[in-house]
């Protein structure tokens, strides 16, 4: 009876193993959390779904052996999609195939207890940074000026008499109005390039205040959802 204990219990997935996989799907969760609310709509918005979703798949599995193949081809198959989709952003996916690929080593027969500490400070690290970064303005840098353009102005596309600049220099990348659908005026977005001098965004925060019938001048991260 013992020895038949002890073989169930081998083939049990260890509680440390099972942690490490709960931490990997914590890893992915901001991930998913950044494409839907800061990049809606992007390309890469599919893959990291999908990436996030498929950490879940080692907790679902029963006995060690298919938890440890269900670790390794996760993190081995997260890990190849975060250095080829580098520059997609899909590096955002590489902490939770680390901490799998860690798990993965807690299904052992007897696992080491340091590589449960590397998957602790690797998901510790990974959330950490991650409730600095979107809970701050590190990806919500001001990037577009907004101003509204009150009925009447010559600049809405109905007057034609004074079109809107299409190059105010100081940094201004694109400029383009939009109507409100059903009611008066418009918003007039100018957008300028990362990091613009403040000499220069300060001058070109009087070239848009200038133009006629404009009011409500503010500037934000046309990614912020609060931005309009």
């Amino acid at each position: 009876m013992e020895a038949v204990d002890t073989v169930e219990q081998s083939d049990r997935v260890p509680r440390s193993g099972r942690i490490l996989a709960a931490l990997a799907v914590l890893c992915a969760a901001p991930a998913v959390f950044w494409i839907v609310v800061y990049v809606p709509g992007a390309p890469f918005d599919g893959m990291v779904g999908l990436g996030a979703a498929a950490t879940t798949a080692p907790l679902f599995t029963r006995d060690a052996a298919a938890f440890r193949t269900s670790c390794l081809i996760t993190g081995w198959a997260l890990f190849a999609v975060s250095v080829l989709g580098f520059l997609f952003a899909l590096f955002v996916l590489m902490p939770a195939s680390f901490v799998l690929l860690i798990a993965a080593s807690q299904a052992r027969p007897r696992p080491p207890r340091l590589p449960m500490t590397y998957g602790i400070v690797v998901s510790a690290a990974t959330l950490g940074f991650a409730g600095w970064a979107l809970g701050t303005p590190f990806f919500l840098e001001p990037d577009v000026l907004l101003a509204t353009v009150q009925e009447g102005s010559p600049l809405l596309k109905r007057g034609h008499s004074t079109p809107v600049p299409s190059d105010f220099g100081h940094g201004a990348v694109s400029v383009y109005l939009t109507e409100t659908g059903g009611a008066p005026g418009g918003t007039l977005h100018v957008r300028f390039a990362p990091r613009t001098p403040a000499a220069d965004l300060a001058e070109l925060r009087r070239a848009v205040a200038g133009l006629p019938g404009v009011s409500n001048l503010r500037i934000c991260n046309q990614q912020d959802p609060t931005c309009h």
